[in-house]
């Protein structure tokens, strides 16, 4: 899966087309075992230490690439389309304390109730920040305990939490399959669950950030304002993806997305 990371970053930055793709590959491709072997050392002797067990091999491979990024973006037919994500230090996201900027969400959220607040700060951190425009409150994160480990891996945006079936390996792998574009988690989770979290919620800033203050409106459907719930703004930015990207990626396969999208849409008219 490492590999399969590497060279989608790499697809990416050779992609023609794109006015900005940044990245920091090189560096990640120059990562020695030497460098691999200090860490990891360090990992494992920190994670026994904070968790009371042994951490996996399987998992003391993320470290290759710990704080891999990468952002793109770019307009097609009059939309703008941005994607890309920014992994944390592995070894940070699964044995240290969350640092500032993270816990601060709470603080610059006033959705969150002061139980979530504390789950937040106290039962979380992240591994993976999302695209660019998401800002600071999109992230996959894991919930970490004593009690379970591998961590379950949740989805966070901008104050709502969103329980996923994801490892590490399919978290990336689904990532990778829709080509990082910004929101791509929600093709992913339940139905339910996004209805209920989204239905009576404003929209938040990254589905609001393409359609206003003079950029990009999209052709696609309704213009998406700050009293937009959170439900309609996704399910048209939902559409915009299903539309736009085959025609970024036309030898890349999104008949799972345009399933995802059709099934959700009939969910909702039930």
């Amino acid at each position: 899966m490492i590999n399969k990371i590497l060279d989608f970053v790499a697809y990416i930055k050779n992609k023609s087309g794109f006015y900005t793709v940044e990245d920091n590959l090189e560096e990640k491709l120059n990562y020695t075992d030497k460098k691999f072997n200090f860490t990891a050392t360090y990992t494992k002797e920190d994670f026994l230490d904070k968790w009371e067990r042994e951490i996996t091999d399987e998992d003391l491979k993320w470290l290759r690439i710990s704080n891999l990024e990468l952002d793109w973006e770019l307009t097609v037919e009059n939309i703008y389309l941005y994607g890309g994500f920014k992994n944390w230090g592995f070894s940070d996201a699964i044995a240290f304390p969350p640092q500032p900027d993270y816990k601060s969400i709470a603080c610059q959220h006033e959705y969150f109730i002061e139980e979530e607040e504390r789950f937040l700060k106290e039962e979380t951190n992240l591994f993976c920040k999302s695209a660019h425009g998401m800002g600071d409150g999109t992230y996959g994160i894991f919930h970490r305990t004593k009690e379970k480990y591998p961590f379950d891996i949740l989805y966070l945006d901008n104050g709502r939490f969103f329980k996923t079936n994801f490892s590490l390996d399919s978290y990336y792998q689904a990532m990778i399959d829709s080509m990082a574009v910004c929101g791509w988690q929600y093709f992913y989770l339940d139905f339910e669950e996004i209805k209920i979290k989204c239905a009576d919620f404003k929209v938040g800033y990254w589905l609001l950030y393409p359609y206003t203050d003079g950029l990009i409106e999209s052709p696609l459907g309704r213009n998406v304002t700050k009293e937009t719930s959170r439900l309609d703004a996704l399910l048209h930015h939902m559409e915009v993806c299903v539309y736009l990207l085959p025609k970024i990626f036309p030898d890349k396969d999104f008949s799972y997305h345009k399933q995802r999208l059709e099934a959700f849409k009939a969910f909702l008219n039930k």
